[in-house]
């Protein structure tokens, strides 16, 4: 049985996905666009850099182990109160990277302390064709509470290991 927050997520992105289903607005008039108002933050650096037209994040430059692999680890976090973690990949060089992930045996682990490695799900980089500077995103279930906000994780691809990062 499905709890009722999980089928109105599935909901909303049924919707998200299929779009509306109306021709327009009553005579067959075309419907009038709605300008909608972004919500906005108390003021403060980040929103002033914002304001002035919006933050870049640099990336740290990668590590010797990271130009090798091809794959830089952009990103690792813990969200959904606890129970996923995001990791994000930038492409560095597509040619190592597809050879790399090319091989299943390769998928992303992640290596918390002494815990067992959390995988990626089977089909988190499936037939994936990869390009210079893309970035690609692996949720992993958190089994056991493996990785936790400020601990140091490595991520493994296969025989080639990165890292560790500090799990934000």
């Amino acid at each position: 049985m499905r709890s009722p927050g999980a089928i109105l997520l599935m909901g909303a992105l049924s919707l998200g996905f299929a779009g509306c289903a109306t021709s327009g607005a009553a005579g067959g008039k075309p419907a009038t666009p709605v300008t909608l108002q972004a919500h906005t933050a108390a003021p403060g650096p980040a929103a002033a850099a914002h304001a002035a037209g919006g933050a870049v994040v640099k990336l740290p430059d990668p590590t010797a182990q990271e130009v090798a692999a091809g794959i830089q680890v952009t990103h690792i976090g813990v969200t959904a109160s606890g129970g996923l973690v995001d990791a994000r990949f930038r492409v560095l060089d597509p040619a190592k990277a597809n050879t790399l992930l090319g091989n299943m045996a390769n998928a992303p682990a992640l290596i918390a302390g002494d815990l067992p490695p959390l995988m990626a799900p089977h089909h988190a980089i499936k037939s994936g064709r990869y390009a210079k500077d893309q970035v690609f995103v692996v949720l992993y279930p958190n089994m056991r509470q493996a990785v936790r906000s400020g601990a140091p994780v490595s991520v493994a691809f296969g025989p080639v290991r990165i890292g560790p990062v500090t799990a934000q």
